[in-house]
């Protein structure tokens, strides 16, 4: 599922391959995944053009030309996005389609139909509809801590919350509390403030790393535990065996050596 750095990622590739080029049309393959009026996405975006993008959590805004409004990707649990000119590059679930006036595409490709399309006026009254927490790079640690020590619900359960934390999702909660050395199911209230402190600046920079690396596994460091997500593979800090176990309804993996609830 793409998380905070895949969406990060795929605004690099739209602001490097499809700002400031004329919309010559769009068409909608399927109208599932569309939150608001296909004819008014489709007027509102055709003869304009993507000015600039924002990413916030998992949500990509893209400001429209010459009007006050932004299109919104979510990707869902198999979004992504492709640009491309001949027709043997274009992926397999394309949903929504943008054809520019240069004969390139931007495909929104999204095989399960988890994700959605929609537009907005204003993001932050779009960020307020969802009742979306602060992003999780831009959080600052005063909140983090206080949204952390007023929650009795297990450390997974509260990183992973959209509405508390924006951005991370199942893939990095279990990198950033293995990295902590924490159980997902240990109660968010009894952490101290010097591992908040410590959760804090790691949850920074494995979503830093991870974009940096283009969130591909096999780059990632090799004391990571992604690269590792199997069960009974070796944990890459101790050489104890992997475990898979269920923790906020999702597949969760952790080193049980490393990882205990104190």
């Amino acid at each position: 599922m793409p998380e905070l750095p895949d969406v990060e990622l795929f605004k690099k590739y739209l602001d490097s391959t499809s700002l400031h080029q004329t919309i010559s049309r769009v068409d909608i393959l399927n109208e599932d995944i569309i939150k608001c009026n296909p004819e008014s996405l489709r007027d509102k975006l055709e003869k304009n053009s993507f000015q600039k993008s924002h990413r916030y959590g998992k949500y990509l805004f893209i400001k429209i030309t010459n009007i006050d409004f932004h299109l919104v990707l979510h990707f869902g649990m198999t979004g992504f996005l492709k640009y491309y000119k001949n027709q043997e590059k274009k992926p397999d679930h394309i949903r929504v389609l943008f054809s520019f006036a240069n004969n390139y595409k931007l495909a929104y490709d999204n095989q399960r139909l988890l994700g959605e399309v929609n537009l907005t006026h204003s993001i932050n009254s779009y960020l307020k509809e969802k009742e979306l927490g602060p992003d999780a790079l831009e959080i600052d640690f005063s909140n983090f801590k206080e949204i952390l020590k007023n929650r009795k619900a297990a450390i997974k359960a509260v990183i992973m919350d959209q509405n508390k934390i924006a951005g991370i999702g199942n893939i990095y909660a279990d990198e950033i509390l293995y990295q902590n050395s924490i159980h997902p199911e240990q109660q968010s209230n009894t952490l101290s403030r010097a591992k908040i402190k410590k959760l804090y600046q790691t949850m920074q920079d494995i979503l830093k790393i991870a974009i940096k690396y283009n969130a591909e596994p096999d780059n990632f460091p090799d004391d990571w535990i992604i690269p590792h997500r199997k069960e009974g593979e070796l944990c890459p800090r101790c050489g104890g065996n992997i475990k898979r176990i269920k923790v906020y309804g999702r597949g969760t993996y952790i080193c049980p050596e490393c990882q205990s609830i104190d």
